[in-house]
């Protein structure tokens, strides 16, 4: 496919219907209760972390993981999120990794599906994650979400939907040699919620046929929790 014809193709993606996400909602605060010292988790990333096509805050992604480590663990969880919309790797390099606490005890990232849309190179996409993972506060537990699969959304046209998808398994086979090198865990979103994404489009998707909606974010937050618990649990 030439680069005019997808050109034209991503132009006609990003006028399709937007959500109203200029003002993204508030997740961070204390979520649940306990006892002992409180958990302090960090979100960083994209429309995804930034709970882009949720309802409201509680059904936003780094909320219904919050509250549901808060329960197994049996404490509370003291949420930042710096995710926000629309950003890419080189953003959360910028403007998000640097506002990290230095007592945080795990930080979540979740990012590349505006990589996968903006043409990022995959060199790029690499050497950039790497200076974000190598800025965060040393003992941090980390865990990286893998690029979502792109093969999925609605809102998204042949040939440009089978484009994106080999873009996102690129850059996703990218996440995941960083979480080896960088001894950090991974959740391989794509595997382990794409099939339901796809067989299952009208209920896993928002209005906008792109974001994950409150049922895709319970999906996506079922293949999050357990990498979570794991880390948590060898610490």
């Amino acid at each position: 496919m030439s680069v005019a014809v997808l050109a034209v193709e991503v132009e006609l993606a990003r006028r399709g219907e937007d959500l109203p996400d200029g003002r993204p909602y508030q997740v961070s605060g204390p979520v649940g209760s306990g006892d002992g010292p409180a958990l302090r988790m960090v979100w960083l990333g994209d429309s995804t972390a930034a709970g882009v096509g949720a309802s409201s805050a509680a059904t936003a992604l780094p909320s219904l993981v919050a509250k549901r480590i808060s329960a197994t663990q049996g404490r509370r969880v003291e949420l930042l999120g710096l995710a926000v919309s629309g950003a890419r790797i080189a953003d959360v390099r910028e403007s998000q990794v640097g506002r990290v606490p230095a007592d945080t005890d795990i930080v979540l990232v979740s990012i590349g599906s505006n990589d996968v849309t903006h043409l990022t190179r995959r060199s790029t996409f690499r050497s950039t994650y790497e200076d974000v993972l190598e800025r965060l506060p040393e003992r941090t537990e980390v865990v990286l979400l893998g690029v979502p699969d792109f093969g999925a959304p609605p809102r998204l046209s042949q040939p440009l939907r089978a484009v994106a998808g080999r873009r996102g398994r690129t850059l996703g086979t990218t996440v995941v040699d960083l979480a080896r090198s960088h001894r950090a865990a991974y959740v391989d979103i794509a595997a382990e919620t794409g099939p339901t994404f796809r067989s299952q489009r009208e209920r896993m998707f928002a209005d906008d046929g792109y974001h994950p909606s409150d049922a895709g974010y319970r999906l996506w937050s079922d293949a999050v929790v357990p990498v979570v618990e794991d880390v948590l649990d060898e610490r």
